[in-house]
């Protein structure tokens, strides 16, 4: 061994055992101890902010938030098989997290880490389990919101008028609707429109079911009995909400646009019924035969409203998924800073892991592979031979001038 002496100030006596003697000099040289910062701070300097660590957290913190919002939202889109699946998926990601913060809890509770001198490990390694798990039930419920409000406002009606056809000029007066039935996009002859002035309704919980005829010049027979060639009228521009009740003043659509071609048809299930109604009301009013209705939204260009319904459903889509995703990552990475912050100020501290209590071995391994990897690293100093500093290898001892 080789002692080294100081001839200032205290004695001090350093044993160091045999080793690399000139690379351990270099260290020893440039490390703290052998530094100007010992002479200026009076305390050890802190762990500073570990921007990769902090990336890697965010990284993991973001992808089974965002996984979870993209699946809900697909559950409500896809077809049942598919959507079975991703129901299944979102439940595997919360019953894993779960299961994680179960272990945590319970590894706590029974090994009494919180007591140990452990507190600092468990701030740790429960800050990151917790956040995940309420924020993938908050992306679970805004990807069903989500989900829901594209479904009903663009892809029921899209997807369900690609399965209809489409038809051009048709003549309100010449055609019945039961020869139509399987219309989907309808453009009227040009002398077609609605007649807003002998419009229907029907009110039910609140809600208002407006109907207007389609008729030829947009003007009803006002004969008793009056009727279509075919001596029905089939033909009805629908909407809800949109006009009042008894007094009626149909305001649903394109109804102000003298240019608008036609409809499409409303795939709203819900009002159906209510809309017969509406109709049955109507007929009996006006003294009128209504054998085979049709329901359709007025619009500009039928056609081209159903295209722009796919256009616009997946605007949506990469609009909410983009900010879902950057609102994601973007609190991933204010969590990772906040829980360094608590590192630096000594509130949290992964170095100081406790073992996993009796019997919890394999939940840690399966659950808490990081938790389980630090407290091995932390009880097994031969794991870090390659990132050992001198300190490790040599021992040093402090003795006073008498002792030498």
């Amino acid at each position: 061994p080789v002692v080294v002496e100081r001839s200032e100030g205290p004695r001090r006596t350093m044993v160091l055992k045999e080793g690399n003697m000139e690379g351990d000099e270099a260290r020893y040289l440039a490390s703290y101890n052998h530094s100007f910062k010992g002479l200026i701070q009076s305390k050890p300097q802190r762990p500073g902010f570990e921007h990769g660590g902090n990336l890697r957290r965010t990284l993991d913190f973001t992808w089974p938030v965002v996984t979870c919002f993209i699946l809900t939202m697909a559950a409500f889109l896809l077809p049942r098989v598919m959507s079975i699946l991703c129901i299944l998926g979102v439940i595997y990601i919360l019953f894993r997290l779960k299961c994680v913060l179960g272990v945590l809890l319970l590894s706590v509770l029974v090994g009494k880490i919180h007591k140990n001198h452990h507190e600092r490990a468990v701030v740790y390694w429960t800050w990151f389990p917790c956040w995940k798990f309420l924020f993938c039930l908050l992306g679970s419920t805004m990807g069903g919101f989500v989900g829901h409000h594209l479904w009903e406002t663009y892809w029921q009606q899209y997807s369900e008028i690609s399965l209809l056809k489409a038809y051009r000029g048709i003549d309100p007066a010449v055609v019945p609707g039961a020869q139509i039935q399987d219309a989907g996009a309808v453009e009227f002859a040009s002398t077609a429109g609605i007649d807003s002035e002998h419009a229907g309704c029907f009110m039910n919980a609140g809600r208002t079911y407006c109907i207007a005829p389609i008729v030829t010049n947009g003007t009803m027979l006002q004969n008793v009995g009056g009727a279509p060639r075919y001596g029905s009228y089939d033909y009805f521009a629908v909407g809800v909400d949109c006009c009042s009740c008894p007094d009626i003043n149909f305001r649903c659509g394109a109804w102000r646009h003298p240019w608008a071609e036609g409809g499409i048809r409303s795939t709203d299930l819900e009002a159906r019924p209510f809309y017969r109604l509406a109709v049955e009301a109507w007929a009996s009013t006006y003294r009128k035969t209504s054998n085979h209705p049709l329901f359709f939204e007025w619009v500009d260009s039928p056609v081209a409203h159903w295209k722009s319904l796919r256009q616009n459903f997946w605007k949506f889509v990469a609009w909410s998924l983009l900010l879902w995703s950057l609102a994601t990552f973007s609190l991933g990475f204010t969590l990772a800073r906040l829980q360094q912050a608590l590192i630096v100020h000594g509130w949290a501290c992964p170095s100081s892991t406790p073992p996993p209590p009796a019997g919890f071995e394999s939940a840690w391994q399966s659950f808490l592979p990081e938790m389980m990897e630090s407290y091995k690293e932390s009880h097994n100093p031969q794991r870090h031979g390659s990132t050992s500093t001198p300190d490790s290898v040599y021992g040093a001892v402090e003795t006073s001038s008498s002792s030498a």
